[in-house]
């Protein structure tokens, strides 16, 4: 639907997988309901965990986590009756408001998206026009892109996505034993302990003792016996051929592979074919 205002608005989209989604545009009852005003840069809120060492100064840094965060953006309906401004309010309110989670993402922040739940304030009505402000819960305390590594660039990686300085976007797949994977997220990737996603596609033949190491954090993950056909390594789960592949794996927490923030520095064993990293990226804001 085309802006109809005499003021700038911003499209947003909601959706229940991350995948398929839905216009504020697309919705019929919500004719003439705008977002004129979108969330500002949302503050990260870090929680550290620190714990005393012995005699020594201060406390150390055991873990940290991003907490939950606000974020608040206001809608704007100008109407011909008061009928029209009730029903249009009743429409914006079922748009948005669940018991469930969701994704929502807005158009000046693109390829970005946020996961949590609404609430809406009370409305002020004048007249056939009303406006309200909408507060949304970032449940995740992060921005995560819309796309991932295996998307193309152009559709869903987003803006200020942390791009190398040369301004090549890097591959994430390879077919060579030695390579280079860019995480550009804003955080580092961690499938075990923070549930982030990670998966490794391996497509080709494996002698024995094939192994994955990433040379930077000194993570790896091994397989004593060869293979032919597809291994994956989705977060924790590894399968091979799509069947469970758990108890012939060994390696870092039993077959753990993290990404640090930037490069990490890969190489491969006994391996010949094809493999790639599909993760999303994370950011702060």
């Amino acid at each position: 639907m085309p802006n109809e205002v005499d003021y700038p608005t911003v499209e947003f989209s909601i959706s229940p997988d991350g995948v398929n989604w839905t216009s504020a545009y697309d919705v019929k009852n919500m004719e003439n309901v705008h977002c004129y005003s979108s969330p500002n840069v949302p503050v990260a809120k870090k929680t550290n965990q620190t714990k005393k060492i012995g005699f020594q100064d201060g406390e150390r840094i055991v873990s940290t986590s991003f907490d939950s965060r606000e974020l608040k953006f206001k809608l704007v309906y100008k109407g011909v009756s008061q009928t029209d401004a009730m029903l249009a309010f009743e429409a914006a309110q079922r748009f948005l408001v669940s018991r469930e989670a969701y994704w929502i993402t807005f158009a000046d922040w693109l390829g970005r998206m946020y996961y949590g739940t609404a609430v809406m304030g009370d409305p002020e009505f004048s007249v056939n026009d009303w406006t309200c402000e909408v507060t949304f819960t970032d449940l995740m305390g992060l921005s995560r892109s819309i796309g991932t590594s295996l998307s193309p660039v152009e559709d869903e990686w987003g803006v200020n996505n942390n791009v190398p300085n040369n301004g090549d976007y890097p591959p994430y797949t390879f077919k060579e034993n030695k390579f280079s994977v860019y995480n550009l997220s804003d955080i580092y990737i961690d499938p075990e302990r923070q549930g982030h996603e990670l998966r490794i596609i391996v497509k080709g033949t494996a002698e024995d003792n094939f192994q994955i190491k990433n040379l930077t954090t000194g993570d790896y993950i091994k397989r004593p016996k060869g293979f032919s056909g597809t291994w994956e390594l989705n977060g924790v789960n590894p399968t091979l051929n799509n069947e469970g592949d758990l108890l012939n794996i060994t390696g870092t927490h039993g077959g753990i592979i993290t990404l640090n923030n930037g490069k990490n520095d890969f190489q491969i064993d006994n391996f010949s074919g094809e493999i790639s990293f599909d993760f999303p990226f994370w950011r702060l804001s």
